[in-house]
């Protein structure tokens, strides 16, 4: 294989530096990590061996390399990291004046002056990323005609950087997280669904082995797990910014609020414990944090969605049906590994819980894009408040300031509220409202997690 550098890009073709220094916390002095503010995103090397596998891949074996830099991802569309892309132009040595431009998604963990710094660090979610793209999607997401579940790797080193092909050059793309999915969309995301989770099961029967003893070095809870420390601060924080909004509801009136915050405080005590492995129910692979920056969708020309890709991962026939036939394309009987019953028994204990998961996460998802970039890129300093002690006043300035973060937010918890209304034992309820599958109705996000999370080993 040729490899030739011909020439350097801005700021030399190799990385982007940044002249600020950012401060290190007490404790990190002697840690080495890779700080975009004093040295490369990548090292030359690594570029190379990235590049390099790509092309091995696309079969073009021999190429000049022209040039290559590293850049940065100005828009927040990520919480729990730094964001870049590898940018590089190579040619065929046959053909030097026709270029070929390859970009890759690069991630870093957040700066160490950011909060979310150390909660990384203590619940590792950054390793855990990597250990899943370096070790059990490659076994577990075997390749064949529906490979395209996640983006390939092509660098993952553990605390340090991922490096990710970029799946918008192979015409897939980001839809408006405020915008709800129509039915074309959720039918899209469901049948992806149902594949990636099929694969833990045919994983799981033809080696007889669980997941979760077999790759047990990367199937804990990161986000919320069974422990003390940032992670409860950060749950208790979820919570009372919920329940705030909660009294923001104008469909509901004061009692009804009451007994609405009740609940959901109640549902939430032991809400860590239900993201444990199902002692009952099947466990799978999960994405673990589905909305709508984590999804790609590719469209036809007509702008129909194609196919969806999952990234950083009550249509229940549609979900059933696909997955049946992924276990038929391996050869085995949905009817013996996972029968309808099991599957809407699972539905039925869950689905409370994955919809409260749902209206957990998404006043943070849905920040308008300002201030999504105030406290998780400009001022982290901020941050603090916002993640471990009291989501209010930012989620209810959203709500006051933002017609479309308050008519998505109050969806959510009237979905929510409708689940659980029956509950109070007054026989007080909000008028049903029914998810229908003939498009007539779009889908908030929050829904998704009663999928995702059934079988939440990740």
């Amino acid at each position: 294989m040729e490899i030739s550098v011909c020439s350097v890009g801005p700021n030399g073709g190799r990385s982007i530096q940044r002249s600020e220094t950012r401060k290190r916390r007490d404790g990190d002095a002697n840690k080495k990590m890779r700080n975009p503010g004093t040295e490369q995103i990548l090292k030359d090397e690594e570029c190379f061996e990235i590049i390099r596998k790509k092309l091995t891949k696309d079969s073009m074996e021999d190429f000049s390399l022209i040039t290559y830099e590293v850049i940065p991802i100005d828009e927040v569309n990520g919480f729990m990291g730094q964001y870049f892309t590898l940018k590089a132009t190579v040619a065929s040595p046959r053909s030097p004046l026709e270029t070929k431009n390859i970009n890759f998604f690069t991630k870093v963990p957040p700066p160490m002056s950011s909060p979310q710094y150390d909660f990384i660090q203590q619940y590792g979610s950054f390793k855990k990323e990597v250990a899943l793209y370096t070790t059990v999607f490659p076994e577990v997401l075997v390749d064949g005609l529906d490979k395209r579940y996640v983006p390939e790797c092509f660098l993952g080193l553990e605390d340090d950087v991922i490096v990710l092909e970029d799946m918008a050059h192979s015409g897939y793309e980001m839809t408006d997280k405020f915008k709800p999915f129509d039915f074309e969309h959720c039918k899209i995301l469901m049948k992806t669904l149902a594949r990636f989770h099929a694969k833990s099961l045919i994983f799981e029967e033809l080696y007889q082995k669980s997941l979760h003893d077999e790759f047990s070095h990367c199937m804990q809870e990161t986000l919320w797990p069974l422990k003390g420390g940032r992670a409860k601060a950060m749950f208790d924080a979820a919570v009372k910014g919920i329940v705030s909004l909660i009294g923001l509801m104008p469909s509901l009136n004061e009692t009804q609020r009451k007994a609405f915050s009740a609940k959901v405080t109640e549902l939430c005590v032991d809400h860590a414990n239900k993201l444990l492995p199902s002692m009952k129910h099947k466990n799978v692979l999960c994405h673990g944090d589905l909305w709508a920056n984590n999804i790609l969708f590719k469209y036809d020309n007509d702008g129909k969605p194609l196919e969806c890709c999952l990234i950083d991962f009550q249509l229940a026939r549609i979900y059933h049906d696909s997955m049946t036939r992924a276990l038929e394309e391996a050869g085995m009987d949905i009817t013996t590994v996972f029968p309808w019953s099991d599957f809407a028994a699972s539905i039925d204990d869950l689905r409370v819980m994955c919809i409260t998961h749902g209206v957990l996460n998404i006043p943070i998802m849905l920040l308008e894009p300002s201030a999504a970039s105030k406290y998780f890129s400009d001022e982290p300093e901020l941050l603090e408040n916002v993640l471990y002690v009291d989501r209010t006043p930012l989620v209810c300035k959203q709500v006051e300031d933002v017609p479309r973060y308050k008519e998505r937010m109050m969806d959510a918890l009237l979905e929510l509220y409708d689940h659980v209304a029956d509950r109070f034992g007054n026989g007080d309820r909000y008028t049903k409202r029914i998810l229908k599958i003939d498009g007539r109705k779009e889908t908030p996000e929050a829904y998704f997690y009663v999928y995702n999370y059934l079988y939440h080993q990740l």
